[in-house]
C-alpha cells in the first residue's frame, strides 16, 4: 500500500519554488559571484561545493571546513553561511527535527554574537517556521512567526517583520485561509516599500498575491498584482513563475488563448535556461490544468502521468486525486474515476486523523508555553512585590516634595499680592509720566523753534559780520601794500590781516554747522575722480607745510570715477592736510586712497608724523571747539564739520588708534559708481 503523504500539493510547490528561487540566482551568476557578493574566491568556491552536496552527510565535515577557513581569514559572513550550511542539511532531510532545532539556536545565537541579523531572521524564518509549516505544525509556526516579527519591530530591522509577514501568509495560504493570507502579504509589500529592503523576491510576492486574489475572485486585483510582478524581475527564473502565474489568471479569466501564449513562453524558458529547468513540475501542473479546463481530456491524462513520474517520493498527493477522479469520468471511464475516489475519500479520512494526532501535539506543545509564560508572571509578580517598597518610598517622597510645592505655591502667592501692589504704584507713575511726557514733548517743539531761530540768527550774524571783515581785510592788505618802506605799520597791518582771516574763517565754520545742524542734505549725485581731487588738496596744502616735511601722494590709479559731493570731499580732505601740516614739524605727510570691494566703500587716508593725540583725546578731537592745543590757532571745528559731513555723505571719519607714528585719519565712503 502506497505511504500516504502528509503535505498538500501546493504546499510542495511553495517550498520547491522558494529553494530553487534562491539557489537559481546563485547558478546564474557563477561566474563573477566571488566579486558580486564581495567574498574571497575560496571561500566562495567552497562553499559551492557544500551547496551541491547538501543532501550528503558528508557536508557537515565540509561545512566545519568552511567555518574554519573563514575564520581564519576573518570573514564572519561565511562563517554564518557555513553555520546555515549545516542547518540545511537537517531541513531538506525533514528528520532529525532536534538537530535542527540546535542548529536553529546555534545560528541565531552566533549572528547576533556578530551583528549580524540577516541570518538570524534568515534561520528563524526560511528554516524554522517553515519547517513546522512542512509538518503541518500550523499553530507553532503562527506563534513563531509572531513571536519573530514582534523581535523584528523590537530590533527595529523591516527586513525581519517582512519575512514575518511572508511566514503567515504562506501558513494562511496552505491552509487556504486566502482573505487572512492576503492581508498579511499586503502587510510585506507594504514594509519592503516603506523601509526600501531589497526588492529581488518582491516579483514572487506579488506572484503570490494575484494567486490568492484569484482565489477570492478579485481578478482586477490580480492583474494589478501582475503588473507589478513584472517590474521586478531579475532572473529567467522568476520571469519563469511570472508567466506560470500570467497561465493561472487567464484560466480563471476564461481567457484560454492568452493562457496558452503564457504556457508557450514558459515552455521556451524552460528548454534554454538550466536553472529554470530544475523546477519543470510546476509547468506541467499548469499544462494540466490548461487541457482539463478546455475539456481536453487525454492530453490532460497524458500530462497527470509525466507529472507522476516526476515524483522522486512514492508518497501519494492527496491533492491529484480528485483530479485523476475526474479525468477518468469526463472520459467515459467511471470505473477508474470510483476507484480514486474511493482512494481519496480513504486518505483523506487518514489525513484527518494524522492532522488530529499532530494538531494534538502541537496543543501539548502549547501548554508547555503556557506553562512557562505561568511562572514567568509568577516570577514578574514576585518582582513586582520586591519593588512595591522601594516605590512606596519614592510616593513618600512625592508626597513630601508636593507639601514643599505647596509652601512655595503659598510664598508665591503673597509675592504675587505685592508684586500686584507694586504694579499699581507702577501704573499711577505711568500716568505720571504721561503728563511728563506731554510737557517734554511741548518743550521740545519750543526747544526746535528756539534752535531754528538760533540757526537763522547765527546765518544773520554771520552774514553780518563777515561783509566788514572781508573789508578790514581788504583795506589791511592796501595798506600792507602801502607801507612797504615802513616795517612797523606793515607789521601791524598783517597782524589785522591775520587776525581778520582767522576771525573770517571762524565765522564761515559756525555758518558751515549751523547750516549742517539745521539739516541740510548733502547730495551725492556728482560724478568726479578721486585722483584729480587729492592732487589738488595737496597743491593747496603745500604753503602750510613746514620746512623739511614732505607731501605724498599714494593712489591705485591715475584716474577713478565715482559719484560723491566733490566739494565737501575736497574740504574734509584740505582741512585733514592742514591739520596735519600745522602739527608735523619734520618728516612726511601722506594722502591715499584704495577701494574696499567687499564692502563697497573708497577709503581715504592722512598719515602724518607728528605730535600725534593721546588715545583718551582720540574721540574729544570731533567734539565742536575741541583743542588739545590751545595756543594753536585755529576754530576747533574742522573735523567736528568733517565728521558730520562724511556721515550725511553715508559714510565716516574716524581716528586709526592703532596708528603711533603720529596722526592716522580714516574717511570711509560708500563707492557709488
Amino acid at each position: 500500500m502506497a505511504k500516504l503523504k502528509t503535505a498538500p500539493c501546493t504546499l510542495s510547490y511553495i517550498f520547491c519554488f522558494l529553494f530553487m528561487l534562491c539557489s537559481a540566482q546563485i547558478r546564474g551568476q557563477q561566474k563573477d559571484a566571488s566579486e558580486a557578493y564581495d567574498v574571497d574566491s575560496t571561500l566562495y568556491a567552497y562553499y559551492l561545493r557544500c551547496k551541491s552536496a547538501i543532501g550528503d552527510p558528508e557536508v557537515m565535515q565540509m561545512t566545519d571546513t568552511l567555518f574554519r577557513l573563514a575564520e581564519e581569514k576573518q570573514d564572519m559572513r561565511m562563517q554564518a553561511v557555513a553555520l546555515c550550511t549545516k542547518l540545511d542539511y537537517y531541513y531538506y532531510a525533514d528528520s532529525h527535527k532536534d538537530s535542527l532545532l540546535h542548529y536553529v539556536d546555534v545560528v541565531k545565537e552566533f549572528a547576533k554574537k556578530t551583528h549580524q541579523p540577516k541570518y538570524y531572521y534568515f534561520v528563524w524564518a526560511k528554516r524554522l517556521i517553515f519547517y513546522y509549516i512542512k509538518n503541518q505544525q500550523y499553530n507553532t509556526a503562527l506563534y513563531e512567526a509572531d513571536k519573530m516579527t514582534k523581535q523584528a519591530e523590537q530590533d527595529n530591522y523591516p527586513a525581519g517583520m517582512a519575512d514575518g509577514f511572508n511566514a503567515v501568509g504562506t501558513i494562511y495560504q496552505t491552509r487556504k485561509l486566502y482573505e487572512l493570507a492576503i492581508e498579511s502579504r499586503e502587510k510585506e509589500v507594504e514594509i519592503i516599500q516603506k523601509y526600501k529592503i531589497n526588492t529581488y523576491n518582491l516579483s514572487s510576492t506579488y506572484g503570490a498575491l494575484s494567486f490568492l486574489y484569484c482565489k477570492c475572485d478579485r481578478l482586477d486585483k490580480a492583474a494589478e498584482c501582475l503588473e507589478k510582478a513584472k517590474e521586478h524581475i531579475y532572473s529567467n527564473t522568476q520571469e519563469y513563475y511570472f508567466n506560470l502565474k500570467y497561465v493561472g489568471y487567464y484560466i480563471d479569466s476564461e481567457e484560454y488563448p492568452k493562457a496558452k501564449e503564457y504556457l508557450q513562453k514558459a515552455k521556451l524558458l524552460l528548454d534554454t535556461h538550466k536553472e529554470v529547468a530544475k523546477v519543470s513540475h510546476e509547468y506541467y501542473l499548469k499544462l494540466r490544468d490548461y487541457y482539463m479546463y478546455t475539456k481536453q481530456y487525454p492530453q490532460a491524462l497524458t500530462t497527470q502521468e509525466h507529472i507522476d513520474s516526476m515524483r522522486l517520493s512514492p508518497d501519494i498527493d492527496l491533492d491529484e486525486l480528485p483530479i485523476k477522479a475526474t479525468i477518468y469520468k469526463e472520459m467515459g471511464n467511471p470505473a477508474k474515476a470510483l476507484e480514486y475516489y474511493q482512494q481519496y475519500i480513504h486518505t483523506s479520512d487518514s489525513l484527518n486523523k494524522l492532522y488530529e494526532n499532530i494538531a494534538a501535539s502541537e496543543y501539548a506543545t502549547r501548554l508547555g508555553v503556557e506553562r512557562l509564560n505561568t511562572e514567568k508572571s509568577e516570577l514578574q509578580q514576585e518582582m513586582q512585590r520586591r519593588d512595591l517598597k522601594s516605590k512606596q518610598r519614592i510616593i513618600f517622597f512625592l508626597i513630601a516634595m508636593l507639601i514643599l510645592a505647596s509652601i512655595i505655591f503659598y510664598r508665591e502667592h503673597l509675592l504675587n499680592g505685592r508684586l500686584r501692589a507694586s504694579q499699581k504704584q507702577l501704573s499711577e507713575k505711568n500716568q505720571a509720566l504721561l503728563v511728563s511726557e506731554k510737557e517734554l514733548l511741548h518743550a521740545k517743539e519750543q526747544a526746535e523753534k528756539a534752535s531754528i531761530m538760533k540757526t537763522e540768527f547765527i546765518q544773520n550774524m554771520s552774514h553780518e559780520i563777515r561783509t566788514p571783515l572781508n573789508s578790514i581785510v581788504g583795506f589791511s592788505q592796501i595798506i600792507g601794500s602801502m607801507s612797504k618802506d615802513n616795517d612797523e605799520t606793515k607789521e601791524f597791518a598783517d597782524i589785522i590781516e591775520q587776525g581778520s582771516n582767522n576771525l573770517l574763517h571762524l565765522v564761515e565754520d559756525v555758518l558751515d554747522i549751523s547750516s549742517l545742524d539745521s539739516g541740510t542734505d548733502i547730495p551725492t549725485n556728482i560724478g568726479a575722480d578721486a585722483t584729480t581731487i587729492c592732487r589738488e588738496c595737496i597743491l593747496q596744502a603745500e604753503s602750510s607745510l613746514k620746512p623739511g616735511v614732505k607731501l605724498n601722494l599714494q593712489t591705485e590709479s591715475n584716474e577713478f570715477y565715482f559719484y560723491t559731493n566733490p566739494v565737501r570731499l575736497s574740504m574734509i580732505l584740505s582741512h585733514l592736510l592742514k591739520n596735519a601740516a600745522k602739527f608735523t614739524q619734520e618728516g612726511e605727510i601722506t594722502l591715499s586712497w584704495h577701494q574696499d570691494e567687499a564692502h563697497q566703500h573708497i577709503i581715504f587716508s592722512v598719515k602724518d608724523t607728528g605730535i600725534g593725540i593721546p588715545k583718551e583725546k582720540q574721540e574729544f578731537v570731533f567734539e565742536r571747539f575741541a583743542k588739545i592745543d590751545t595756543f594753536v590757532q585755529g576754530t576747533g571745528l574742522g573735523l567736528s564739520i568733517g565728521r558730520i559731513c562724511a556721515e550725511k555723505m553715508g559714510g565716516s571719519l574716524t581716528l586709526d588708534p592703532e596708528y603711533t607714528n603720529g596722526c592716522h585719519f580714516v574717511l570711509t565712503l560708500p563707492l557709488n559708481k
